[in-house]
């Protein structure tokens, strides 16, 4: 009889991040039969949410997030920490001041294609975890896209930058 201890930590982690990423698929889809588009409201304030987490979760892994560069690669671990493996990315332009990452690989967006479900709301709500999960993790950055896979875009294209000082 097989024992979970002898199933390698990153087959668990696999087989838990895509069965967590097509409930959340399937989850929409019904909820959003249910009340339409109101839906998105929802999961915008829930992203947002969880993204504040991600500053509790950089702090207990001690990774840094002083600038552009530290705060990419601690929005990178965290995120593939919750969606998984499949989130597959490029650095295309860096300093401490701005990054642009490019991404290839969706965890999100492959489970909806699994499930056969158009992602309606997931430009949105992606947009709400990590602007709020980079603003977390040092207030004086955000985040925009740029392009987005999920609107029919090639890849994904995200900028995280100093904040525009109001003078």
């Amino acid at each position: 009889m097989l024992s979970i201890k002898e199933v390698p930590a990153e087959v668990r982690w696999e087989i838990a991040t895509k069965a967590a990423n097509s409930q959340s698929v399937a989850y929409d889809m019904l909820v959003r039969e249910i009340i339409g588009d109101k839906i998105d409201e929802i999961w915008n304030l829930i992203m947002a949410e969880g993204g504040k987490e991600s500053r509790a979760l950089a702090e207990s892994l001690c990774l840094p997030a002083s600038n552009a560069l530290e705060i990419e690669n601690t929005l990178d671990i965290i995120s593939t920490i919750i969606l998984g493996p499949e989130l597959i990315g490029e650095t295309l332009e860096a300093d401490e001041e701005r990054v642009v990452q490019k991404m290839t690989g969706c965890p999100m967006l492959n489970a909806h294609r699994n499930i056969g479900h158009a992602p309606i709301g997931t430009p949105a709500h992606c947009q709400a975890f990590c602007q709020s999960s980079v603003e977390s993790l040092n207030p004086r950055y955000t985040l925009r896209y740029t392009k987005r896979m999920c609107t029919g875009d090639p890849h994904c294209e995200y900028v995280i930058e100093l904040k525009k000082q109001i003078s």
